[in-house]
């Protein structure tokens, strides 16, 4: 089978989202069919590259300037039928049997051109933003949005840098057109995946609040709840090398080291962890906390690192085999999410390495913990909660370690690359018997 994945961004670049659609292709390759992967390259020539498993096509794009609502446009709209035209021309040349695209940017223009060239198209939802114009249903002010009223998006048309008094008129009326369009060309999919339950849920069941009517309701019937590929890693770190590492990184063989890694966000819950881990030196000062991540937080983490050095320590972003070392040498990694997780790759990731989970009992996470079996989850935005949890960890290596063993079992059998392909390409085939 010829297999266009169409995403976004592509290792090396990104982040999760882009390591799934790298350990999908890689499968699919593995299994004989062809893949190409396609992507923009903004403000740069296209480049064609050859990997071991796929051909990759990095497609010249403009680089959007930082203009509010220019930038939008520029980004969203234009850059659907620019891409569309691009991919109609490879899809004829290329001979491709179907189209799997991943992310926000490129789904729309799959589609298009799926259309075109009457090619099935299969999307990848991975977080909400067909239904929330930020993606995280997150408040200014750190709570869970209830909808696109009036007000809250003002609110985020506030954080997007896109409004001023004389371009209100125009923004709002905008940021519905642009939810409209994405999720009208979302219906004329082949099929949707969601990686999880939860976010099919909101798929189906969260519309704005305002000018509903509006907006093209999705089809139960075309979601399924797919999951990420998440392979456990085939090497680990010896006893003396996380050692070695602890000493390198200036962390006493004693300490007990809770790890955070991810966006620095209100809706990521770095702030309420914080607020934990010093309830809990309180009690016990051989906890320290390693963070691992960048966002629009990362100044306030600097300012709280300089205050608390010795038990906070911020190593910004970091490329991935040093985060699944990091992962490794953890006692503890903790994901104290506020927005409702869609399907948290780092909470997987720690538990495919045997580290034991603290996850917020919020979106996609309880799908995949548990409680008290494979991890413990804890209400959103309570340190407390965290903190008792931390210390019945900490003072329980027993428990840490069954937790760690739980959830590493649970990652084998749900997550494997055997299971998550085998459900692609029954839907693939099932979605082709149509054409």
């Amino acid at each position: 089978m010829n297999i266009c994945i169409v995403t976004d961004l592509f290792p090396p670049e990104g982040g999760g989202s882009e390591r799934s659609t790298y350990f999908l292709a890689k499968g699919l390759a593995k299994r004989g069919h062809n893949i190409l992967v396609v992507m923009p390259h903004f403000g740069q020539k296209t480049i064609y590259e050859e990997d071991k498993w796929f051909k990759i096509i990095r497609l010249q794009y403009l680089r959007a300037p930082d203009v509010p609502l220019v930038r939008n446009i520029i980004k969203n709209e234009l850059f659907y039928f620019y891409i569309a035209k691009k991919l109609k021309k490879i899809i004829i040349d290329q001979k491709i049997d179907l189209i799997h695209a991943q992310n926000i940017l490129t789904i729309p223009p799959s589609i298009i051109a799926g259309r075109k060239t009457k090619t099935p198209v299969i999307g990848t939802i991975r977080d909400y933003w067909p239904i929330c114009f930020r993606r995280s249903f997150i408040q200014p002010n750190g709570n869970v949005c209830t909808g696109c009223t009036f007000n809250n998006l003002i609110n985020c048309i506030h954080l997007e840098g896109m409004l001023s008094s004389f371009s209100m008129p125009i923004v709002i009326p905008y940021i519905y057109a642009n939810l409209s369009i994405k999720q009208f060309l979302l219906n004329r999919a082949d099929h949707i995946i969601a990686v999880s339950a939860a976010v099919r849920k909101h798929l189906l069941t969260r519309q704005p609040s305002d000018r509903s009517h509006r907006f093209s309701h999705l089809l139960s019937q075309k979601i399924s709840v797919i999951p990420n590929i998440m392979p456990v890693p085939p090497k680990t770190l010896t006893q003396s090398e996380l050692l070695s590492m602890r000493y390198s990184y200036k962390f006493d063989k004693n300490d007990i080291l809770v790890l955070y890694a991810g966006q620095l966000t209100y809706g990521k819950g770095i702030l309420t962890l914080i607020q934990a881990i010093k309830r809990s030196l309180q009690k016990n000062t051989s906890i320290k906390l390693a963070i691992l991540g960048k966002g629009p937080l990362v100044d306030h983490i600097k300012e709280i690192n300089n205050s608390i050095s010795d038990q906070l320590r911020y190593y910004g972003f970091l490329p991935y085999d040093k985060v699944l070392k990091f992962y490794q040498m953890a006692d503890i990694v903790v994901s104290p999410s506020i927005w409702p997780e869609p399907l948290s790759r780092v909470i997987i990731e720690a538990m495919a390495l045997g580290r034991p989970v603290i996850a917020s009992n919020t979106g996609g996470t309880p799908e995949i913990i548990i409680h008290e079996k494979n991890g413990i989850l804890i209400k959103p935005g309570d340190p407390i909660e965290i903190e008792n949890a931390l210390n019945r960890l900490v003072n329980d290596p027993d428990l840490r370690s069954r937790i760690g063993w739980e959830g590493q079992k649970t990652v084998e059998k749900q997550y494997n690359e055997t299971i998550i392909c085998d459900k692609i390409l029954s839907l693939y085939n099932r979605v082709l018997s149509k054409f």
